[in-house]
């Protein structure tokens, strides 16, 4: 584990060298929170204390302020911010500083320097999505975390695995590869998407247990469309069964609020890459106390039935100054609030997808209700394949947006940030009654 290298490697240091090398990081966030974006960012910020989330969601000059204040401009709207977020200007500020700082001593930052930081971002992330400190791993994104819960879960040959069609292709493809060499059983079922009931939601994962069922993977917000998944709904269902409930919750943090323990989830994995802004590469898994022993890491730890968290962050050599900025990206979401910043995308994506509706031919595939979405949303324009739509928008209009086909779902999705403006979403309409015609 991460902790024998660290025993291997940590050297005695007199307290002055050791006071000296922390006071260097701490100047790292020192300068961030000193910088003129930090400080227009308070000002900003601290004018509307007393408006509502819901009032402030349509307050486009505080939305541009933002914008204008914290974010690089562009030639292109990004309208696809459901793969990558752009980072703050902030956070870019905090990556760059915290790697010029591992530059000048790689080996006491990486084995020694960051370890507490690192451990202080692990308290401040279980709190975000209410768990536990010593039940999240930090990882890399979504895809390895779930991976790592996929191959470390004990399966024997027979046993069942319930999952979707519609669920994230490399999810699919673990779970796939683990049929193939270990003999379990995949029982697929359909989720419609779109949809406004809970029962038809549930449902299908419901039906489909059976006497071998072990294991069941649901995807709380899907990345197509953004439909939202009832999971407390699942796992109430599943209690005492002793059925593991697998949660990919790759687009929750950030975008709305989340509680982990609450819901019942066995494993549950997220991107911070995605809403909460931090630098590619970024991510989380929780995994229940109780199942921790029993999980297998994916990368080799020298203890693989430990009961510590930490065993399944195995990189080796990580690029550890991506982490630590993740700490300026919840900074970041905590100055604006996150209450305000989910109401503005719920907004933004109900706009776009109102006025969307109103155009001849357009088919809208998300719902419009808070509590079967929030920022994803997606359209198709009958005549049109979803993927020429989404040409013709990049090329012709430099709107930049995603085409998906999976699970029965083909459209164009949208996936506006706090950094687009109504008047890019209006661009964004404008465009698509061009080629409608």
């Amino acid at each position: 584990m991460i902790t024998d290298l660290l025993n291997i490697y940590t050297i005695q240091m007199s307290g002055n060298t050791k006071e000296r090398l922390s006071n260097r990081l701490n100047a790292v966030d020192e300068k961030v929170k000193k910088s003129p974006t930090w400080q227009k960012l308070q000002k900003i910020t601290s004018e509307v204390k007393g408006v509502s989330a819901e009032e402030l969601a349509t307050f486009e000059d505080f939305w541009e302020k933002i914008r204008k204040t914290s974010y690089q401009a562009f030639d292109y709207i990004n309208l696809n911010h459901g793969s990558i977020n752009s980072m703050p200007i902030p956070v870019m500020l905090a990556q760059n500083e915290y790697t010029r700082l591992a530059n000048e001593l790689p080996g006491y930052w990486f084995f020694e320097g960051f370890s507490e930081s690192r451990e202080l971002l692990r308290k401040r992330l279980a709190q975000l999505v209410g768990v536990d400190s010593e039940e999240l791993s930090l990882q890399r994104n979504t895809s390895s975390a779930m991976e790592t819960a996929i191959f470390g879960m004990p399966l024997k040959r027979g046993e069942e695995v319930i999952l979707s069609r519609q669920d994230y292709p490399t999810l699919v493809n673990a779970w796939k590869q683990r049929e193939k060499f270990e003999g379990i059983k995949l029982v697929w079922v359909d989720v419609p998407l779109p949809s406004e009931s809970v029962d038809e939601l549930i449902s299908p994962y419901l039906n489909a247990i059976s006497a071998k069922t072990r294991a069941i993977q649901v995807m709380e917000m899907f990345n197509w469309n953004g439909q939202l998944i009832p999971v407390k709904n699942i796992a109430e269902k599943l209690n005492a069964t002793g059925i593991r409930l697998f949660v990919d919750g790759a687009h929750i943090p950030g975008q709305m609020d989340c509680n982990v323990e609450q819901n019942s989830c066995d494993y549950w994995a997220a991107s911070l890459h995605k809403w909460i802004s931090a630098p590619i590469g970024t991510g989380l898994l929780t995994v229940k106390k109780n199942l921790i022993s029993e999980t297998r890491p994916m990368l080799a730890a020298s203890d693989p039935e430990s009961k510590d968290i930490r065993k399944f962050e195995n990189f080796g050599i990580h690029n550890s100054p991506i982490d630590l900025a993740i700490h300026t990206a919840l900074d970041f979401l905590e100055l604006i609030g996150l209450e305000k910043k989910c109401e503005r995308l719920f907004y933004l994506k109900n706009y776009a997808l109102n006025k969307l509706s109103e155009i001849n031919g357009v088919e809208i595939k998300t719902s419009f209700r808070r509590e079967f979405s929030c920022a994803l949303g997606m359209f198709s324009l009958r005549g049109m394949p979803s993927s020429v739509l989404g040409e013709k928008l990049f090329e012709q209009h430099g709107i930049y947006t995603v085409a998906p086909v999976w699970g029965g779902l083909d459209g164009v999705r949208i996936s506006p940030n706090i950094s687009n403006s109504k008047g890019e979403i209006d661009k964004l309409v404008e465009a698509v009654k061009r080629l409608a015609t």
